[in-house]
């Protein structure tokens, strides 16, 4: 009789925690299932069936192995894609029979074990089982302690947002398409659920798949990606981002990308690209009514040779430096319409309340996307940087003013010098230095995106936000495009002042591609038809003369303007040349003054600037 009462008790304690330790303890004592005190006096009765349960952090499947031992769990059916089934497991607890389902069998066992759980027992202390193996598909946790069970919201699982949106939404149906256009972005996803769509680009069908699933989450459950579950090994720069800003980034993403698509298609030879970029307008908080005012590749400047003394050539032709110039032809074409009370309602501008030149109107914003992170400072970190913050923000490195390579790709720190070239130096063989990408942003973040010329007409503008398709890491951009100059700047005339625009990523990553970048650049307008193809050796067009958006069209465009709208100061504008005129408006002046001498009390350089020649042509040239 003794015997079988032993063999029950071990029996049950083989399920309870420290087996281990009574097993030992018996092979040394010679006996089983009776403990002795360590004085041998009298035995130790035997362990009796649970009945308090420490819960915290406990899976539902072991409480519920704890309370009734040697349950059996069958899985009675499977449905579902082969990608995404889905499992029911049923456990008989005192005869009564509990089910679960989940994508996993070891998920519709817990979850059985959960309904179990809430059938027959109530725990007492309110305190909480916490199921680690298996929460809930809307992403909630069954409390057990209370009467009523409440759902309480909780994050989504850290993990590959493919894996995630397909426990989520089994029924989602994938669909993708093939561009072979586009040399960076061949392939497109497209996740349909409940009859919406999400897409999503990639360099192949994986990395498609995966964006498109990430914008899906992000709509449907206010996902948020951590460094964990991201699917490409990026840092966490999602941290602090809205899941607006995060689709509003990824619809601006798509909407410069699709009109590359567009424009290119048909043109295997110049829908090779490696930097990408282009202005989107939007009206209000929302996406809707975006206007896509244009789209512009490139990666190279102009050759010394082929500079130009009558402001026919373009100097830059990197994508992020061709857009702005495209944005200010933009602006020229909505202050003509001011010129005409049929359509100047249709403008973007509105005349200031002193009657002084024309401010933009309160809904307008203005976004750049770049797919990479802009050449110079803000680029100058390892790709493969884990942490988001900069470790070493005191490097001599940090922050310099740099300058791209002539007829080549990259950055180079300036040393030294006065910031001036000269027309000399350059014919005979100097490198021509154009500084960089994130030194330029940095300027249109102080001085305006509208330049010199439109200051005589216009408020500055600034960007509302940048938005990069890869390689960002915020605390390089922000450092970059705004941030080296915040303790140095001082003297800035109103209505000037240190813009810092939303920095945004787009779910839909470029990878890197390691290829020579192209000798030519691509520019696209609101308005036109076809793109302007313009070779970056000689900085004009292969079939015309000048581009649309040089120094010689857009100063020709400020003079057929100048008699026709009021402008923003009394003072007299000299005609004599297109340096003059830029220089006739002195608050513009002495901003750039302030951010020059900025840059120099922070030791990071002076701003080189291009051969005052260049600048030196008259306006009667750019009318001829």
């Amino acid at each position: 009789m003794v015997n079988t009462q032993v063999t029950e008790i071990t029996t049950m304690e083989t399920s309870l925690p420290k087996e281990n330790g009574n097993k030992a303890h018996r092979e040394r004592t010679g006996q089983r299932g009776i403990k002795r005190s360590m004085n041998d006096e009298k035995p130790v009765p035997p362990k009796r069936e649970k009945t308090e349960i420490n819960l915290t952090d406990k899976n539902p499947v072991s409480i519920l192995n704890e309370l009734r031992v040697g349950l059996k769990y069958e899985v009675v059916s499977s449905s579902g894609p082969p990608h995404s089934p889905i499992f029911t497991v049923c456990v008989v607890v005192d005869g009564q029979e509990y089910y679960g389902t989940g994508a996993s069998k070891k998920a519709a066992r817990t979850r059985s074990a959960e309904e179990a759980l809430k059938a027959f027992i109530q725990f007492p202390d309110n305190v909480t089982i916490v199921s680690t193996s298996m929460r809930s598909r809307e992403g909630n946790k069954i409390d057990f302690t209370s009467d009523k069970v409440e759902n309480v919201p909780r994050a989504p699982r850290d993990k590959n947002p493919v894996m995630l949106l397909n426990e989520l939404y089994p029924a989602a149906v994938y669909s993708y398409t093939f561009n072979e256009a586009d040399s960076v972005n061949r392939f497109k996803a497209c996740i349909n659920i409940n009859g919406e769509t999400y897409s999503g680009t990639g360099s192949s069908k994986k990395h498609a798949k995966a964006s498109a699933a990430k914008i899906a989450l992000v709509k449907l459950i206010n996902y948020t990606p951590t460094a964990s579950g991201s699917y490409i090994g990026q840092s966490d720069i999602y941290s602090h981002t809205s899941p607006e800003n995060m689709l509003k980034a990824d619809e601006i993403g798509r909407m410069v990308n699709d009109k590359f698509a567009e424009i290119i298609t048909g043109d295997m030879q110049h829908s090779r690209r490696k930097v990408l970029a282009g202005i989107v307008m939007t009206r209000g908080p929302t996406m809707a009514g975006a206007e896509v005012i244009c789209v512009t590749t490139g990666t190279k400047c102009v050759s010394g040779g082929h500079i130009s003394l009558n402001g026919s050539s373009l100097n830059d032709m990197h994508a992020e430096i061709i857009a702005r110039r495209c944005l200010v032809n933009f602006f020229y074409d909505q202050l003509n319409l001011l010129t005409n009370e049929e359509t100047c309602e249709a403008s973007i501008f509105i005349q200031k309340d002193d009657k002084k030149g024309y401010r933009l109107k309160d809904d307008i914003e203005f976004h750049l996307y770049i797919n990479t992170a802009p050449c110079g400072d803000a680029r100058i970190f390892s790709p493969h940087e884990d942490s988001s913050v900069d470790r070493h923000p005191n490097r001599i490195s940090r922050g310099l003013l740099r300058t791209k390579i002539e007829s080549g790709e990259g950055t180079i720190p300036i040393k030294g010098g006065s910031g001036i070239q000269t027309w000399d130096g350059i014919i005979q063989g100097e490198r021509l230095l154009t500084m960089s990408c994130s030194d330029k942003i940095c300027k249109w973040n102080v001085l305006g995106l509208q330049g010199a010329l439109l200051s005589h007409f216009i408020e500055p503008i600034y960007l509302k936000s940048l938005v990069l398709g890869s390689l960002m890491k915020e605390p390089h951009l922000y450092r970059a495009i705004c941030g080296r100059v915040e303790n140095t700047l001082q003297g800035l005339p109103p209505p000037f002042l240190l813009n810092r625009p939303q920095m945004l990523k787009a779910t839909s990553v470029e990878t890197r591609q390691a290829q020579k970048a192209p000798n030519f650049a691509v520019i696209w307008m609101c308005g036109m038809e076809k793109p302007e193809i313009v070779s970056t050796e000689k900085g004009k067009p292969e079939q015309s003369e000048v581009s649309i958006v040089c120094k010689q069209k857009l100063a020709q465009r400020f003079i057929n303007l100048f008699e026709k709208l009021p402008l923003v100061t009394n003072e007299k504008v000299s005609l004599m040349s297109y340096y003059d005129a830029k220089e006739s408006i002195h608050t513009y002046v002495a901003a750039r003054t302030a951010l020059y001498e900025a840059f120099r009390k922070a030791q990071l350089g002076n701003w080189v600037t291009k051969p005052l020649e260049q600048d030196l042509f008259g306006f009667s040239e750019s009318c001829q």
